[in-house]
């Protein structure tokens, strides 16, 4: 008896361990749990700096990567996801269900730029993608590395949502 159990926990750790190569996530460096036979959707998170989809701003405040954690309702992180901050959006695999998250925009060094902003609960469904906004407001950096690009470029909304 022992030994059917010892070869069916291996069995299932080694297809467990096998489901986020073989789901193909989309965002780079991501960790997707997902359990056989789940119907499965995508999230897409775009994010914006003060308001602009510009990504010089990323250079600016010496941003490199976004970093996206998405959790389950019981608080679960199910996703760790990174993409370089100028592609300004990310997609990311994910089984049907409710989730949360946090996003932060991170330096080379894996230090934080920004505050972490919560992003708002939302739904997957099978087949589809969900869009997901986020705004980092200038007064959520926690650096700027040029300031002459901050003066000059075009007026920045402090408060966009």
């Amino acid at each position: 008896m022992r030994d059917s159990i010892m070869k069916w926990a291996g069995s299932a750790a080694f297809v467990l361990s096998l489901a986020p190569t073989a789901m193909g996530c989309l965002a780079e460096g991501s960790v997707v749990y997902v359990p056989i036979g789940r119907d499965t959707g995508t999230v897409t998170q775009t994010w914006s700096i003060g308001g602009r989809f510009d990504p010089s701003l990323c250079r600016t405040y010496g941003a490199d990567r976004m970093e996206l954690v998405i959790r389950d309702m019981s608080d679960r992180t199910v996703a760790r996801a990174y993409q370089p901050c100028r592609e300004m959006q990310m997609s990311v695999k994910l089984p049907e269900g409710t989730y949360k998250g946090d996003a932060t925009l991170i330096a080379r060094d894996g230090s934080e730029v920004s505050t972490t902003l919560e992003l708002l609960p939302f739904r997957i469904l099978s087949n589809t993608d969900t869009p997901v906004d986020t705004d980092f407001p200038t007064s959520s950096m926690l650096t700027v590395l040029s300031v002459d690009a901050v003066a000059s470029s075009a007026e920045v909304d402090d408060e966009a949502p």
